[in-house]
């Protein structure tokens, strides 16, 4: 074990054999012969200290990308601790993901000083060769918030990431289910755990992560309502998206019929009792429900994967186009602004959106082939009055 200077042009570089491996560590002095042969003593003090086993690099050279405190991976570390108890459980883990699978593997030994705007460019147009641009731009934003731990902690000006931009491709637009569509779904026999459930998927508005913790504890058939109040997301039981989504809908006189067959099923099962966790990401509350959607096979509510496959498999029975779950939500938006019976803001209110702006965006696409016939209607209002 021992260490010695490389002189390489104008720059030194000194090189230690330590603990079985070699370090190498720029000198950043001018060259000259004085500097030559201090450096040169200092190599041998620190030879001196290996052979004695007092040897801290951190003391000769705290800046060092060889000392974990000063590598990108440890400052994702501080990050992942500082956010665990700011966001969901779910999104923890998506962020938690982003590190260990895509920053720490290409940067993680470097140190943040290192980190060049060029080289992100270079790698983001690697990314794309694999992955969305929505999931390189969550990847990167996670990466220079890791930056940002260590440019803050150093009051460091310069941004790497600051003139990094990634376009998102446009939203997917939503593609709900026609009437014809509805009726071949609802016509085709599937299986009877989730017969009931197939109305409610178009007739509620309700996302899988509400439909799926619905309990018989929210439901007031006799009022027709249902009290939207938690999510499951990843196995992870939480009070609702935001408190907008906290809300009580009308149901649907389709959904109404399905839930009052369904109560017959699962109305009296045995309750479980869960914790919810809340808006704080850090509190629970206990609750103990009846779940209203039970797989029969292991007498607990369905996963989601669970309800995907049944779905996809009772779309191919019913020769109807697939398309995910989900689109049941859209298909809800898409009817009833297509009826032209219902105003918006009530669709709005049912799906727990603050204004119309989302039903326009995401929700509103209108399906021409079950739109009413306003051009007739129009013109028999205009005839009729001129008639008077």
């Amino acid at each position: 074990m021992s260490a010695g200077i490389e002189f390489r042009g104008n720059s030194m570089r000194m090189w230690i054999n330590y603990q079985s491996k070699q370090i190498k560590e720029p000198i950043d002095w001018p060259m000259s012969v004085e500097n030559k042969e201090q450096a040169l003593r200092w190599a041998e003090l620190i030879t001196l200290e290996i052979k004695m086993g007092k040897f801290d690099l951190a003391r000769h050279f705290p800046n060092s990308k060889n000392l974990k405190e000063n590598q990108i991976s440890f400052y994702s570390q501080i990050y992942l601790e500082e956010i665990k108890k700011d966001v969901a459980p779910s999104t923890y883990a998506a962020y938690e993901s982003h590190v260990k699978n895509h920053i720490n593997p290409k940067w993680g030994k470097l140190h943040p000083e290192e980190i060049e705007t060029k080289q992100v460019k270079k790698w983001i147009k690697l990314l794309k060769e694999t992955y969305s641009s929505k999931t390189i731009r969550e990847i990167v934003t996670r990466f220079s918030q890791i930056h940002a731990v260590w440019r803050d902690d150093n009051k460091i000006a310069f941004d790497p990431f600051q003139n990094i931009t990634i376009h998102q491709a446009d939203t997917p637009e939503p593609d709900p289910f026609t009437k014809a569509e509805i009726s071949k779904v609802l016509g085709t026999e599937t299986d009877l755990d989730i017969e009931n459930l197939l109305p409610c998927l178009f007739w509620t508005g309700l996302s899988m992560s509400e439909q799926i913790p619905i309990a018989w504890e929210d439901i007031d058939l006799d009022k027709g309502t249902i009290k939207i109040n938690r999510s499951y997301v990843r196995g992870v039981y939480r009070v609702t998206k935001n408190r907008r989504r906290k809300r009580e809908i009308k149901l649907l006189q389709p959904a109404l019929d399905a839930l009052r067959l369904q109560y017959q099923k699962t109305g009296n099962a045995r309750s479980t009792l869960i914790e919810v966790l809340q808006r704080d990401n850090h509190s629970y509350k206990v609750e103990r429900l009846r779940f209203v959607w039970l797989n029969k096979e292991r007498n607990q509510h369905f996963e989601y994967h669970e309800l995907r496959y049944r779905w996809g498999k009772h779309l191919t029975k019913a020769k109807v186009r697939k398309r995910g779950i989900n689109q049941g939500r859209h298909t809800f938006a898409s009817q009833l602004l297509s009826s032209g019976q219902v105003p918006p803001e009530w669709i709005a209110e049912q799906l727990g959106h603050t204004d119309t702006s989302m039903i326009y965006k995401h929700y509103g696409k209108l399906i021409a082939e079950d739109m009413p016939d306003y051009l007739s209607k129009i013109n028999r209002y205009i005839k009729g009055n001129l008639e008077k």
